[in-house]
């Protein structure tokens, strides 16, 4: 499960979806599987929620407010969680980029070191 974003070209808006892989034994491909969460605001880069109300039945208003609050509190969780995640994902990706540099530095010095040792023995 991960976050995915979706900018509109046109209005600028950020769209944030929770995505999950399902194989689709069919077509022998895996297919992502996405929920809306809302939209990232532009200022402070925090979840906006969506209502949800897309294909629910009707609650009381009680009900409703309590459902929504605990929903909001849930997505809003989820959003810190993985964006934490994927920062501390970038940090490792970049310390081992620095750490490939140094190894890939170290097999040129031996591949020159290689080379100078056959040349002279020819």
């Amino acid at each position: 499960m991960s976050i995915v974003k979706y900018t509109n070209k046109k209005t600028g808006m950020v769209a944030v979806y929770e995505s999950t892989s399902h194989y689709d034994p069919e077509t022998k491909q895996s297919r992502p599987i996405r929920k809306y969460l809302g939209m990232e605001d532009p200022e402070t880069g925090a979840l906006i929620p969506s209502s949800g109300k897309r294909g629910r039945k009707k609650i009381n208003e009680s009900e409703n407010s309590t459902k929504k609050s605990k929903a909001v509190k849930d997505y809003q969780a989820l959003y810190e969680e993985q964006k934490k995640i994927c920062a501390e994902m970038d940090t490792r990706i970049k310390r081992l980029e620095r750490e490939n540099k140094v190894l890939r530095a170290g097999v040129e010095r031996l591949r020159n070191a290689a080379c100078e040792i056959l040349d002279v023995k020819n």
